[in-house]
């Protein structure tokens, strides 16, 4: 018994060994290996724990580069159009076109990498906004998503600004970049001048992305901007033409706007068995495919966080899988007297939910 204690403790050993070895080969030895170590260099430099990126052994000129990559996207900014042809009147009357919310499942599969998400589209682009945390759960945390959301009796909430995050805890207190909500300016990354890549709606509820001040971004009637990076999508144009957009695969957050002026999330989940994550070019491509104009990247990560009708939806990648604390995030709210319909993944929401959460019994709710 002994004996064959030993022998098998001695194959196993030599299995290990030969394993490691042919590991080292690969990872080492080919394209496809220096492609891996590349993609998890990207993924290290843009976590809250980009020192570990010097462990996948790449020359420091690889390293640099990719490190110029991620701070210094190339952008665009993006054109501006039919505001000066709403009147006021016409504004006020759009408010109440029909919003109709629908949440599917995306489920992707590529050779080296796998991902689940949740895409939701929102009509009515007016009924989007941005909201801040107001401190109700500790002072020097953000709010968890689930309170911005009820606090404003939003119908679905999805995480925005990236935020300073010594800790690697997650505090979410203040968002990094430009903030503006109903039209104020919160946050700046130096004064009201100080240009950043920037993403925001206007009054008319068109998308904006590109480096602009927070002042520029008044002038232009944005109402609403959260900051972050990168552009994936400009003036219909793809912005990746080449790689997977230096980020690596991990959770996403993707704000989106089709032409028609339909608003899409894209969330995905990432760091689990379940879905290793998308490349921002998987994010691109896929939102692209269904009919995206503009296209900008939010805080991902951890943060990647989708809540509807009362619930998370997706599996956030913090170690418990419960949503962070956040500084601010979109929500989607309703107006009196306006239709409204809510489908996840092909079920109807009652009208009973929808107007317990928004608070408003005058809805015209699908029957």
């Amino acid at each position: 018994m002994k004996i064959y204690i030993i022998r098998t403790v001695k194959v196993f050993a030599w299995f290990f060994l030969g394993s490691i070895i042919i590991a080292i080969s690969i990872l080492f030895g080919t394209q496809f290996g220096h492609n891996l170590r590349i993609i998890a260099a990207e993924s290290f430099l843009t976590s809250q724990h980009p020192q570990f990126a010097k462990f996948a052994f790449l020359s420091q000129t690889e390293l640099t580069n990719l490190t110029n990559s991620v701070k210094n996207p190339k952008w665009q900014n993006s054109k501006i159009t039919n505001n000066i042809n709403f009147s006021n009147k016409e504004l006020e009357k759009k408010k109440y076109d029909p919003l109709i919310i629908t949440i599917e499942t995306i489920n992707q599969k590529y050779q080296d990498h796998y991902f689940e998400g949740k895409l939701m589209t929102v009509s009515n682009p007016l009924n989007v906004k941005l909201v801040t945390q107001q401190g109700t759960q500790g002072k020097d945390v953000g709010e968890k998503i689930y309170v911005m959301a009820k606090r404003n009796h939003a119908l679905a909430a999805v995480n925005a600004s990236g935020f300073a995050d010594a800790t690697g805890h997650g505090g979410g207190k203040i968002g990094l970049g430009t903030v503006i909500a109903n039209g104020h300016i919160v946050n700046t990354p130096g004064n009201s001048n100080t240009p950043t890549i920037i993403t925001g709606l206007t009054k008319y509820g068109q998308m904006v992305t590109g480096d602009y001040s927070a002042n520029q971004l008044l002038h232009m009637n944005v109402i609403s901007a959260a900051g972050f990076m990168p552009q994936l999508i400009v003036n219909g144009e793809k912005m990746i033409t080449h790689g997977n957009g230096g980020w690596g695969y991990g959770p996403r957050t993707i704000m989106a706007q089709k032409k028609d002026g339909t608003i899409m999330f894209l969330v995905v989940d990432g760091r689990q068995p379940h879905s290793i994550g998308a490349s921002l070019k998987d994010c691109q491509d896929l939102l692209y495919k269904y009919g995206a104009y503009n296209a900008m990247a939010m805080d991902g990560g951890s943060s990647a966080t989708l809540f509807a009708l009362g619930n998370v939806l997706n599996i956030p990648s913090t170690l418990s899988h419960n949503s962070r604390y956040l500084p601010n995030s979109w929500v989607v709210t309703a107006n009196q007297n306006q239709k409204v319909e809510v489908t996840v993944d092909g079920q109807p929401a009652t009208q009973e939910k929808i107007t317990a959460i928004t608070g408003l019994s005058t809805l015209v709710t699908k029957k």
